[in-house]
C-alpha cells in the first residue's frame, strides 16, 4: 500500500465548515477563560478563526492492478473565534482552541468528484463529539 498525507487549512483552501451544538461548549470555555456574566444570549457569533485537516491518501494495489484509493483525515485542529457582548452590552472577541484529542473523526467520500481527492466540507458536533469529513 502506498500512502501519501496531506493538510489542508481553510485559510488557505477554503472548504466548507459547519458547526453543530456549539453555544454550550462556549459558553463553558468563555466562563473557565474567567469571563464574567456570560450566558447563551450574550453570545454574538461564533465562527472559525482557524481548521487543520491532516490527512492521508492511499492506493492498495494488487497483482492486477488497483484495489481501492481511499482518503481518511488523520488529525483535525480547530480554533474558534466568539464575538459575545458584556453587560454594558459592549462587544468582544476571543479565539478558543477546540481540544479535539478525544473527538471521533469521521470521513465521507462523494462520489460525484471525478476522481479528485480533497476535503470538501467539515462537520463539527459538539453535542456527540464528533468530526465529519467529507472528500
Amino acid at each position: 500500500m502506498t500512502t501519501e498525507t496531506f493538510v489542508n487549512r481553510y485559510y488557505d483552501d477554503k472548504f466548507e465548515i459547519d458547526l453543530w451544538n456549539e453555544k454550550s461548549y462556549v459558553l463553558k470555555k468563555l466562563i473557565e477563560k474567567g469571563i464574567k456574566g456570560i450566558e447563551n444570549d450574550s453570545i454574538e457569533q461564533t465562527g472559525v478563526s482557524a481548521c487543520t485537516v491532516k490527512w492521508d491518501f492511499s492506493i492498495e494495489m494488487r497483482s492486477w492492478g488497483v484495489k481501492t484509493l481511499s482518503a481518511y483525515a488523520t488529525n483535525v485542529e480547530l480554533t474558534l473565534m466568539v464575538e459575545y457582548s458584556d453587560k454594558d452590552e459592549d462587544i468582544h472577541e476571543v479565539e478558543i482552541e477546540v481540544d479535539l484529542s478525544e473527538w471521533e473523526i469521521d470521513n465521507d467520500r462523494e462520489s460525484e468528484n471525478d476522481g479528485i481527492y480533497i476535503v470538501q466540507n467539515v462537520q463539527f458536533d459538539f453535542k456527540d463529539k464528533t468530526i465529519n469529513v467529507e472528500f
